[in-house]
Formats: structure tokens, sequence, C-alpha cells
């Protein structure tokens, strides 16, 4: 019998090779799902998800700053910030408003709530579809008001995608137009857009009922104290209201309705045989298309558990939304948009903006996005940070006396090669272009991604159902954990104000 041990030795010698070449191949998937790179050294070496060699990184701790290494493409932030003294596990506000510490950000909105027994405290937070329904905001008014105490659910559109399934208000609308900058193929003008990204025109008598919900946080969202109408008025509008079903009572009215406003135009048209005529052709303006002008608040007062409203008349009148708040205290208003990236709202005009600041000021304004712009394929998100930087100068220079806390996005997590879920590529990269526009802009920025847990972590919240199959979304419960989160890194920052000033 021959000795055939030279010729096994190659076949190993030749599997093995075949196998370490493979490892160089391409990487490929199948759907959202990274096929497993073959490694037969994957025993013996350390690394990521993505099965590149992790390397040791030392921390950069030039400017005071330490700079945790998130990834390849990670953003330095050359400005120091400010950074409160925290409990062990509690991911700090980073303020990055002033290097000498003569201004930070947050000191506004930690100020404001001293004088919360005298007057309202307003929040403003902007977000896309992960606070959509009031989930987070929901529970943080509710944890807002328990401390510093406020009734009533804040600001409500009109109408609005989530408002079958918002757990803290319920309302019945009729006869409303609806133009949102999500629809923009419908007749919508970015130029006429309150806060929230919509408006309304009434189409002839339109109806409004608006009650908050006994269910969650009782005894502060059911029962508001005043009721605020935000609407910019047509001539002959009039707007009947009723609390608690009571009698109907006049709130606004501005007169018989005029004429509509008429301008002639010189028109240049073709005659049959193709020769040119001139025409003039009597155009009418319709308020309804001009700036949004003067937004108009006209309040209410009393034991407010539900308000109605009917409105009539007034050609070219835009209505905004309605609010519902307590004489002081803390509100919270939600302003979600569904698939949005936050850019609509650099189309807001300014002299809107400043409006809106007269009528309802800010003490603190959060924008959180970036869910719907991060993608695994991208790196580089300096154009859209560029594009949201702009919002917050244009929110500064009309809320001079706000605050503003930048919110990264969170987890979003997909299937790896190793079959476990871990954050989608372009996250981490979107978190450090986000740090760095707030450091920018010398505003305030909260990293949620660290806060709620890193890598991975909203699929442990999945399999605590705290949030969506999609592994994108929190629901309700998740909502609840990620305020608490919010809610005490607010409080430990107005603890450390506290202890500075006084």
């Amino acid at each position: 019998m021959k000795n055939r041990v030279w010729q096994t030795f190659l076949l190993v010698l030749l599997v093995v090779v075949a196998l370490m070449g493979l490892f160089y191949l391409p990487r490929t998937s199948v759907g959202d799902v990274d096929l497993r790179r073959v490694n037969i050294l994957s025993d013996v070496q350390q690394r990521d998800k993505d099965g590149n060699i992790v390397a040791e990184v030392e921390a950069d701790t030039r400017d005071g700053f330490v700079e945790k290494e998130m990834d390849s493409a990670a953003i330095e932030v050359r400005k120091m910030a400010y950074v409160d003294s925290i409990p062990k596990g509690m991911v700090a506000i980073e303020d990055f408003a002033d290097v000498n510490g003569v201004h930070r950000e947050m000191d506004d909105f930690y100020a404001a709530l001293d004088e919360v027994r005298n007057r309202p405290v307003r929040v403003a937070y902007f977000g896309d579809s992960y606070i959509e329904g009031d989930i987070l905001t929901m529970d943080l008014r509710g944890l807002l008001q328990q401390k510093f105490g406020g009734k009533g659910v804040g600001f409500v559109e009109i109408a609005c995608v989530s408002s079958d399934f918002r757990r803290s208000v319920t309302s019945k609308r009729n006869g409303w137009n609806r133009y949102h900058a999500n629809e923009k193929g419908r007749g919508f003008k970015a130029s006429l857009q309150g806060l929230a990204g919509s408006y309304f025109i009434p189409g002839g008598t339109a109806t409004y009922e608006l009650r908050g919900q006994k269910n969650v946080y009782a005894h502060l969202l059911d029962t508001a104290e005043v009721a605020t109408v935000f609407f910019t008025p047509g001539d002959g509008l009039n707007i009947d209201y009723a609390l608690n079903g009571g009698s109907s009572q006049l709130l606004f009215s501005n007169g018989v309705a005029q004429a509509p406003e008429t301008y002639d135009e010189v028109v240049e048209t073709l005659d049959s045989d193709s020769v040119v005529q001139y025409k003039t052709v009597t155009r009418t303006i319709d308020p309804a298309q001009q700036g949004a002008g003067n937004v108009v608040a006209k309040a209410v007062n009393g034991r407010i558990g539900k308000f109605a409203m009917t409105v009539s008349g007034g050609h070219g009148s835009r209505f905004y939304g309605v609010a519902l708040d307590g004489h002081h205290g803390v509100s919270v208003d939600n302003f979600s948009m569904r698939g949005s990236g936050g850019q609509h709202l650099g189309n807001i005009p300014p002299e809107t903006l400043r409006s809106f600041a007269s009528v309802r000021p800010y003490d603190l304004i959060i924008l959180q996005y970036g869910l719907n712009v991060a993608n695994a394929k991208q790196k580089d998100y300096s154009g859209y940070t560029a594009q949201i930087g702009k919002v917050i100068d244009q929110m500064k220079a009309a809320f001079p006396h706000a605050s503003i806390l930048v919110v990264s996005m969170g987890d979003r997590d997909t299937r790896g090669s190793d079959g476990q879920m871990h954050t989608m590529g372009g996250v981490k990269e979107m978190i450090s272009y986000e740090r760095k526009m707030a450091s920018d802009h010398r505003v305030a920025f909260w990293n949620l991604y660290e806060a709620m847990g890193g890598d991975g972590s909203l699929a442990k919240m999945t399999e605590k159902k705290q949030a969506n199959l999609d592994y994108t979304h929190i629901n309700f419960a998740g909502g609840r954990r990620l305020a608490e989160l919010l809610f005490n890194v607010l409080m430990n920052g107005k603890e450390n104000y506290d202890n500075r000033v006084r």
C-alpha cells in the first residue's frame, strides 16, 4: 500500500490557501443581510462586526476634549465643550456655547425653570417619525410637569398623520384643507408653513375639537387652563368656541369680508394666425398665497377638558394649530414630521419664526434628526449638517432667549456578518457630523445613541418590546425609557447650574 501523506498534505494546503483567498473576496449581501465572511483565523483575531481587524486607538485629548473613537470617519471637534459633572453611567450634555465658560447654552433654560411658578416655561421638540404620535415627548412632558407643574399637551396641529394613534390627545376636525411640507404636490407653499411645517385653510365652515386624555399622566393632560388658537386671519373671519361641551361664544371676529383685491396684467397671446396680440387681464390677489405675515394667537381661559371651535368666513385665513397649556409650569410641544431630515425648517420665513416667537416664546428648542438621512453607503454628511446648521442659526435669531440642544439620532440596527444585530453603517458617522455641527454653531449636544447603549442597543430594546421590528423606531414603551434618560440628564444639568450660580 502506497504512502500518500504528501498528497494529503498538499490537499490540506490547497484548501487552506483557497479559504484564506476567500477572505479577500468582495463583501456580498442578500437584501439587508451581509453574508458572513469566510475567515479561518477568526478565532485568533479580534475583529469588528464588519470583519475588520480591530486596532487599539488612543484617546485624543487635544484642546482639552476627549474624542471617543467611534469609527474611521469620526469627525474631530476642535472647540472645547463644557461637560457637567455626572453620575457614573450617564451620558452628559456637551455644551459648545462658549469656550471661555462665560455663557453656556443650556443656562437660559435652567434659569427659566427658576421662574416656573410665575410663567409658563416652553419646550419645542422638533423631530421626525422617531417622536411621531407624541412618543418620547409625551413622557418628557409628563416628567417635567410632575416636577415643575404645568397642564395640557401643548401645541397640536389641526390635522396630522399621527392624530389617530396619539395617546395624549384626541381630535376631531371637519371642513379643512391641509397643506403639508410632505405633500408638496398638493399646492403646498413653503413660505406659508408654520412651525409644524403645515398650514390649514378652512373650506367654508370648518370645525375642530381637541381633548386631552386621562389615561396618561392623569390630571396633567386632561384638564388644561388655557387654550390658544394660532392663525393668520383673512377679512371677515369669525371664530366661535365652546368649552367642555358648553354654549358657543365668540373668540375672534375680523369684520365684514372685503371684496378680493385685484390688479391688471398685460398678457401676450397668439391669435389663430400666430400673430402676437396683447390684452389686459384682471387678476385676483388670493391672501392665502401671500406670505404668512402676522401670526395671531387668541386664548381662552378656564378649566378645559375639551375645546371646540367653529370657523367661518375669512377668505385667505390660515390656521396652524391649537395649544392646551397651564398658566405656569412646563409645556412641551411636539413638532414631528414623518420622513423628514429637518430641512423644511430652513424654508420657514424669518418673519414667520419671529411672529411665532412673539406669541409663543420658547425657553428650550430641541432638534433631533438624521434618522431619514443616514444610510449604510454614505460616510460624509457635511452637506446635510450644513443645511441643519442654517436652521440652528435661524432659530437663534428668532428665539434669542432659547437654549438650543441638538439630540443625535438614536441607534438603528441591521444584521451583521456574525449573524447578530449591530448598528447600521452610517449611523456613527452621522452622529459625528451632528456633534461637529453643534460645535460649529456653538450650541449644546446630547448623544442619544451612546445614552441608549451604543452598538446594537435598539435590538436589545426590541427584545424588551420597547422598539419596533424594523429595528429603527422606538414605541411608546421605548419612548418612556428614553424620555427618562433625557429628563435625568436635564435635571443633572439643572443641579450643576444651581451649584454654580448659588
